[in-house]
């Protein structure tokens, strides 16, 4: 719950807690233990203590328990859109443990009267007319201005964040600008359009104040063109030519399950370049699509690389969907000159040398 008056302190949201550490826990599904929990008492303790104001009823028991589904994660609780209440479990900007709340949040019984969920803390933009008590400091934040540049791949932003009561204690305050961000644009607009937050001591001239970041999004936004595949050649640095078709925008945030990175190398019949000959590229194209056909839903394919006689697929899918994996290993073995290869990866750094 936000109190009504002016004055904040970063402890009555429940925002617990930034730690980079990770880990699942124990049991053999903690999500489903917590849904149980919640089931039998923890809809209930929340709702009245809540309503109470009394935090202190279920801090601990909360962070326990989301602690319980994976060391890291963060929750809180706020007043609710639909609701009387929401339950956030957020990944406080760790792509590592996106998926999990993603998860969380998949698996929870339907919003009621009390209580709605949401796997990332959405757009609260009144908190910025507070003033907050934050790691033992006052932060007025109807003083914060922002300096907002756009990245020279012009698909997001470089953030500088002022306020005059900054004094360069970057560990502290970068975890407030963070904050101050996930509060005017919601936790994952933060993700996908901010790509580097600044701490500033001293403002710059043509800063804004705070509360005009939103706009700038979302006027850069419909500049973007609409989301659709792109072709770009290179060379290799031994001079191979080499082309790659990517998925733009390529953003993990907007697929948060999709943690799983397959690269699947088919060889293929290569001219003097390594390149395809047209007869390849029909076999090469006809592949391709059975394999989006066959993954359908449970992944997708983000970009394909070709060079040196060799096309691979790169796609992503659910870690813990096992039938996805199943249907790109199938396709593998059935291929008499393709090999394959997965790795956990939930930021999608596999592929950013594409975006």
């Amino acid at each position: 719950m936000i109190p009504d008056a002016n004055q904040w302190n970063a402890g009555d949201m429940g925002i617990f807690s930034r730690r980079k550490s990770s880990g699942r826990g124990t049991g053999t599904d903690p999500i489903a233990e917590f849904w149980q929990w919640w089931a039998d008492e923890g809809e209930d303790l929340l709702t009245t203590a809540t309503r109470a104001g009394d935090f202190d009823a279920y801090v601990g028991v909360m962070t326990r328990r989301v602690q319980a589904i994976c060391r890291g994660l963060e929750w809180e609780t706020r007043t609710g859109t639909d609701a009387e209440h929401t339950l956030c479990v957020s990944s406080g900007g760790d792509a590592s443990l996106r998926p999990v709340a993603e998860r969380w949040y998949r698996a929870s019984p339907p919003s009621n009267r009390r209580w709605e969920f949401v796997p990332a803390r959405s757009a609260k933009p009144d908190m910025l007319d507070s003033t907050i008590t934050y790691r033992g400091r006052t932060f007025d934040l109807r003083r914060t201005r922002v300096h907002a540049a756009v990245t020279r791949a012009g698909d997001g932003f470089i953030v500088s964040v002022h306020n005059p009561a900054f004094t360069g204690q970057w560990d502290d305050e970068h975890g407030l600008c963070v904050l101050l961000l996930e509060w005017l644009l919601g936790e994952d607009d933060v993700q996908r359009w901010v790509r580097r937050v600044d701490c500033i001591v001293d403002d710059v001239v043509d800063s804004i104040p705070a509360v005009g970041l939103p706009t700038l999004v979302t006027d850069l936004a419909r500049t973007l063109p609409a989301p659709g595949w792109i072709t770009m050649q290179g060379t290799l640095g031994t001079g191979e030519p080499i082309l790659v078709r990517v998925l733009r925008p390529l953003r993990w945030i907007d697929h948060p399950r999709f943690d799983l990175h397959t690269a699947l190398r088919v060889k293929f019949d290569a001219d003097e370049q390594g390149l395809p000959r047209p007869e390849s590229l029909d076999r090469l194209d006809d592949f391709e699509n059975s394999l989006v056909r066959s993954v359908g839903i449970r992944g997708m394919l983000v970009a394909a690389e070709t060079s040196k006689g060799v096309q691979t697929f790169h796609f992503y899918s659910d870690s813990e969907d096992q039938n996805g994996r199943d249907v790109l290993d199938t396709a593998a073995r059935e291929h008499r000159s393709a090999a394959i290869r997965h790795a956990i990866d939930p930021g999608w750094k596999k592929v950013q040398d594409f975006a």
